[in-house]
This record gives C-alpha cells, sequence and structure tokens, in this order.
C-alpha cells in the first residue's frame, strides 16, 4: 500500500505539534509520524522534564493553544526561583526589583534580563562580555546555562546558546501519560494525520540528495511517499530508533553528550521551609563550584504534599552506574538537610537509568553536548531534510522550540508557494494551443 503526504514530520515526546498544526493551517496536507514508544521505558515525568515553560509576548495565541491541549500549565505565582544559600530569589515577586537592585550585577546585564532577553544593545552587551566579571554577570550566565543544551563553565555560559527569560511570567504542570494522546488527538482535528508505526523500516532516495519515502510498518503500511521531510529525533535517538535511519542521516555515527539530566523522586518530611517551597524551585549550593550534580538541582513538587522531584545533570558516562548514582544521592539528600534541618529526605525511586539498560532506555531524554561536539550539530545532508530537536535547539525552553519551527515553518511555507506557481505555470502552457 503506497501512503504518502507533502510534508512528514519524525516526531517523539510532543515535539513539533504546532509545527504541525501550523502546516496544516497553510493548507499543505502534512503526516506526523509519532515514535515516542519506541524511544525507551521513560515515565510522564521524565517526558515532561524540569524546565517548565516561560511565556512572554513571543509565544503566539496558536502556540499557547498547543501547550494547553497537552496537560495544563499552572503558573507559579512568583516566576521562577532560585535558592541559594543566602535565601530564596524569586524573579517575578514583590521582592524582586528590590533584590536585583542588591545584587553586585551590571546595569547593563539587569536591563537585558529584565527586558526579556532582547533589546536593541543586544549585539553589543555579547561582544562586551569580557568586560564583566563574574559577579557582575552571573545571572546572564546562568540564563544560558541551567536549560542548556550546550555545557560550558560558569563563567563562560553566556558564550554558548541562548539566555531564557528568567523575568517572564513561569509556569510548570503535572504530566501524565494522557497528555500526548490529547496533543495528537488536537493535531487531527486540525487536519494532520497521525501516524504511530511498528517501526520506520527504510527510506528511498532520489536526485539531486532528496529522500523520496520512509518504509513504514504498522496499521498504516508500506512507502510513503513525501516531498520534504522534519526528522525531530537526535542522531543518538536516530540509531536507538532504526540504525540503517541513523546511518543515512548521522553517517558520522550518533553523537554521545558529555552531560545529561537525570531524576530521583524523594520524599521530605513536612517543616517550614517544604510547606513554603514553590511547584519549582532551583537550587544552587555554590555559585562558585561548577553548575552539575547535586550542586544546581531542579526541586519540583508532584501531586502528593511529601514528593518530590529532584533533577541534576550528571556526566553521560555514569548514567547507568548504580553506584555513582547512589552517591549523588547520599550528597544530594546532606544538601537538602541543610536546608531544611527537618526534612529527613528519603530516596523513594532513583533515575530510570538506576532500574533499566541502555537497550531498554536508549538515548538520554534531556542530553547536554560540549562545545568541541558543536560542528556535528545540524549537519543536513539532504536537500528536502530539515533537522530539529536537541542538537539544534540552544535550550530546553519552549520559546526556543517554538521559534525554531517558525523558522521551518516559513521556509516549508515558501516551498510550498513556489511549488504551487510552478504547476499553475504548467498547467497555462498545457492550456496554450
Amino acid at each position: 500500500m503506497e501512503l504518502g503526504n507533502p510534508v512528514i514530520l519524525i516526531s517523539a515526546f510532543g515535539r513539533g505539534h504546532w509545527l504541525a498544526a501550523a502546516l496544516a493551517q497553510e493548507g499543505i496536507k502534512t503526516t506526523l509520524v509519532d515514535v515516542s514508544s519506541k524511544l525507551g521505558v521513560w515515565p510522564s515525568e521524565d517526558v515532561e522534564g524540569p524546565f517548565g515553560f516561560f511565556r512572554n509576548e513571543k509565544i503566539s495565541e496558536s502556540q499557547m493553544e498547543r501547550l494547553y491541549a497537552d496537560d495544563p500549565y499552572d503558573e507559579v505565582p512568583n516566576g521562577f526561583t532560585l535558592w541559594q544559600k543566602q535565601g530564596p530569589f524569586e524573579f517575578k515577586g514583590p521582592t524582586t526589583k528590590f533584590k536585583i537592585e542588591k545584587t553586585s550585577l551590571s546595569s547593563h546585564i539587569k536591563d537585558f534580563l529584565l527586558s526579556g532577553t532582547g533589546n536593541k544593545n543586544t549585539k553589543a552587551l555579547y561582544k562586551n562580555l569580557d568586560a564583566f566579571n563574574f559577579e557582575q554577570s552571573w545571572l546572564l550566565h546562568l540564563a544560558h546555562q541551567w536549560a542548556g543544551t550546550t555545557y560550558k563553565p560558569n563563567a563562560q555560559g553566556a558564550r554558548a546558546g541562548e539566555a531564557v527569560p528568567l523575568f517572564s511570567s513561569f509556569l510548570v504542570r503535572q504530566a501524565t501519560r494522557n497528555g500526548l494522546e490529547q496533543s495528537l488527538e488536537w493535531l487531527a482535528t486540525k487536519g494532520v494525520e497521525v501516524i504511530r508505526p511498528q517501526q520506520i523500516v527504510d527510506a528511498s532516495f532520489g536526485g539531486g540528495k532528496s529522500i523520496t519515502g520512509l518504509e513504514l510498518s504498522g496499521e498504516k503500511q508500506g512507502l510513503f511517499r513525501l516531498e520534504q521531510i522534519v526528522w525531530m529525533l537526535t542522531s543518538e535517538e536516530s540509531y536507538f530508533l532504526n540504525e540503517r535511519l541513523g546511518k543515512y542521516f548521522f553517517p558520522e555515527g550518533p553523537l554521545e553528550p558529555e552531560w545529561c539530566w537525570v531524576r530521583y523522586r524523594v520524599s521530605l518530611q513536612q517543616c517550614f521551609e517544604r510547606d513554603h517551597l514553590p511547584a519549582h524551585t532551583l537550587v544552587m549550593d555554590d555559585l562558585y563550584s561548577p553548575w552539575t550534580h547535586e550542586n544546581m538541582m531542579v526541586l519540583q513538587r508532584t501531586t502528593l504534599p511529601d514528593q518530590f522531584d529532584v533533577w541534576m545533570r550528571i556526566p553521560t558516562v555514569q548514567r547507568f552506574n548504580k553506584e555513582y548514582l547512589t552517591v549523588r544521592s547520599l550528597r544530594m539528600k546532606a544538601n537538602l538537610v541543610e536546608r531544611m534541618s527537618l526534612s529527613d529526605p528519603q530516596v523513594l525511586s532513583f533515575p530510570q537509568e538506576y532500574y533499566y539498560t541502555y537497550a531498554q532506555l536508549g538515548a538520554a531524554r534531556f542530553p547536554v553536548f560540549g562545545e568541541k561536539q558543536s560542528s556535528r550539530r545540524g549537519k543536513v545532508l539532504y536537500s528536502n531534510l530539515q533537522l530539529d530537536g536537541p542538537e539544534e535547539w540552544p535550550h530546553y525552553a519552549w520559546g526556543s522550540y517554538f521559534e525554531r519551527h517558525e523558522m521551518i515553518l516559513s521556509q516549508l511555507v515558501n516551498w510550498w508557494k513556489e511549488k504551487l506557481l510552478k504547476e499553475q505555470k504548467e498547467k497555462r502552457k498545457e492550456q496554450v494551443p
């Protein structure tokens, strides 16, 4: 059986749903192939991640509609919260202005971050980063680093990726398995064809280094003809899904990140500090030590008042090392006790990597790459292929996804208009006697 649509998106974990809907709204027949279930044993919390959603004026109504087609978001009343030893810093609360004025941050850095990370002096600021010492610029580096997809040392953090808008409204949600289903159903209402194949078996190629089709197995099976393809998996995810496809699209092999985020589930006993924690807190032990391991943790509330998720960034080579994960948990507990002496933190469950093998889990959900790996990221080998996913994003925030998807949308809409124009011209030629 031969299938086909002009544009196909290969997606996982909700990637590209807004883009697919936007393409369909433009009148372009679009198919989204969801392969989430083929990329490891991941609970909803691991699919969601620790990065929340910064809402600002750049997010459009249609993008908000896509977000709320999934599990609903709740706004954190006082915004993003950084908890240092000297106390919490809320980025959208009644004391925010007072606290930021009391810091040693440069006025240029403050103005840039308070403006939502975009003003007319942006280029000049980044060009002259060396003029600021760490005390004057640390918050800009943190805005780049904590959710970034490229790791750099603290004082060089702003040299990679982009800053998240820390002072924007900040929202988080409790992810459920049903969220992805709801989003896929929403896509269908927008006119997008959704396929969940048993496997993507192979690809076919045409002249001019172009991909002409994908062979699918499952309920809908056969050769799927296409004209444009958006591939939303990392190189490592691609190899895990199908090594043959990985070699087509990423012939240099899977790119193994230097770092990745892992999640612990802990219980905290009732105490004043625990009861006053917001839904999401970035816990920083020492600003001058590397922003990794238990020195920089995300503490997130769950649906149960005594249970929290603790996320930390660790070296990828240690993902499946049980002893290493245990040592990190002991140090994490010590850090939490230091801040909440009566909380008695207990690990209820370790990261997925503690219980499963690579063959069961595959690539890390939130990889962070080394700066020397940048030359490998984003290499496109085919004329009708668009790459998307963590290797392409500057950071793990919805604004970053949407900006890239707007760029891809613009390119595909231009291609579509040119194609229709060409077809019309050819028709007119045929009609001329």
